[in-house]
């Protein structure tokens, strides 16, 4: 299965070949989240806020052909 793979402000260093920030991942059909991540070496002690079609999700939930992963770093404001 394919499914599109965003990442946000910090996290893009860990997506160096792609400036944008998203590119296409190709996944066995059981893959979660936190496969992804782990396939980006994004450390999982980082809080993230994570997004599949939109939706807030975890780290644990599987994905599905078509999706749209989107994942946030910790957001602090004023």
């Amino acid at each position: 299965m394919k499914i599109t793979l965003k990442l946000f402000a910090t996290l893009r260093d860990h997506m160096k070949n792609h400036h944008n920030g998203a590119c296409e991942v190709a996944l066995q059909e059981t893959a979660t989240v936190q496969d992804v991540l782990a396939s980006f070496r994004i450390p999982e002690d980082i809080p993230k806020i994570i997004l599949i079609n939109g939706v807030q999700k975890t780290a644990v939930d599987l994905l599905h052909d078509g999706d749209t992963l989107s994942v946030f770093p910790p957001i602090a404001g004023g």
